[in-house]
């Protein structure tokens, strides 16, 4: 069994970053899942739908160290979102939460029979009120896509910087995702790879990482580019743009 103790502001930070990046197919339906994933130092939040991938990590300090590091839980996005509801917290109350990491009875059907198994859970507990919600894990053991989630940012998080950023064809439609990563003030990071087809690497802050694939389109983004109005429109204004004193033009002013 694994305890850790967090407040509900810190699950809440857990969660919300990457709930926008679990699968929403009926057809994918091993993808509509949230990976938790305690490790020594840190406890980490991950989800993926192909298109785009998200890691939260959320750091443990000397007390709340993981000793015996059990096994990656994978529950459903449907019940991930409504332990949010079912454990609020505000400005003026950030109620303590128990994270418990342990198997439990879980049914199946063996044989058209009703039976159960033990299979690894997560349950939420509230130490107040004693709310309590069990998490199952749903993860097939034979095939785990989300598992490989640490090589895929580990080959980003290391590729060369790329010395001139190309020209992306991302869908407008994920933008939003990457919103819920960012509390109040916090930058949020884009690293490409040298060409528009490579994987784009999105950072906030310390504690988030992601991935973006750009689309493929039979038009790429300097045909798009090219056929424009705007090159010609804009080439007819030249002072114009130059006496306005319009951001971009020349040398930042930030020092």
């Amino acid at each position: 069994m694994t305890r850790i103790d967090l407040t509900t502001r810190e699950w809440h930070e857990l969660i919300r970053p990457v709930l926008p990046h679990a699968s929403t197919d009926p057809e994918d339906r091993e993808l509509a899942s949230i990976r938790i994933e305690a490790a020594e130092h840190a406890l980490y939040a991950v989800a993926t739908d192909r298109r785009t991938l998200a890691a939260e990590r959320h750091p443990l300090d000397g007390t709340r160290r993981v000793w015996d590091v059990p096994a990656p839980v994978h529950v459903r996005a449907s019940d991930v979102k409504a332990s949010l509801a079912m454990f609020p917290f505000s400005r003026d109350s950030d109620p303590p939460l128990q994270l418990t990491i342990d198997k439990r009875p879980f049914p199946v059907q063996v044989a058209g029979r009703p039976d159960t198994i033990d299979r690894l859970a997560i349950t939420l507990e509230s130490p107040f009120d004693g709310t309590r919600l069990v998490l199952n894990d749903h993860r097939d053991p034979t095939h785990d896509p989300i598992g490989v989630w640490r090589k895929t940012l580990a080959r980003l998080v290391n590729r060369p910087m790329s010395k001139s950023a190309p020209a992306l064809n991302l869908n407008a439609v994920q933008l939003a995702r990457w919103a819920a990563a960012c509390r109040k003030g916090e930058r949020l990071a884009v690293f490409t790879g040298s060409k528009g087809s490579d994987a784009v690497l999105v950072m906030v802050e310390s504690h988030f990482l992601g991935v973006w694939v750009p689309v493929s389109y039979l038009e790429s983004p300097a045909e798009m580019l090219a056929g424009s109005p705007w090159r010609g429109e804009l080439a007819e204004v030249p002072r114009l743009a130059a006496a306005s004193g319009a951001p971009g033009d020349g040398d930042s002013d930030d020092h």
